[in-house]
């Protein structure tokens, strides 16, 4: 069991992206806040960090590897950082691979 408890909104954002993993895709962050009211753009960073945490607790695949800047077609800056601080080995081609395939399998 997870000792990190995920908000109503953080668990709506995940489902979100469990659903784009599921059919192998990447999100732009501009994408994930239209979803939402135009105040998540200032949170999102802290909700995707809390999000990632959850996932690594709970052995998955991190989701927040599948959210992208549509300038550049990456991650933020930081997801990186926040990889570093983790020790998340950062290769994002497997990250996301790894995403996509195990939510492709899991999503129901």
């Amino acid at each position: 069991m997870s000792t990190i408890e995920l908000t109503e909104q953080e668990l709506t954002i995940r489902k979100q992206l469990i659903k784009v993993a599921s059919e192998g895709k990447t999100l732009y962050y501009s994408d994930l806040v239209k979803e939402e009211d135009a105040t998540l753009v200032y949170s999102l960073g802290t909700i995707l960090e809390k999000i990632t945490r959850y996932d690594i607790e709970n052995k998955q695949p991190i989701l927040a590897s599948i959210v992208v800047l549509k300038s550049t077609g990456l991650p933020s800056e930081g997801f990186f950082e926040l990889c570093d601080t983790l020790v998340i080995d950062v290769r994002l081609s497997d990250l996301q691979k790894e995403c996509f395939e195990y939510w492709n399998r899991h999503n129901i």
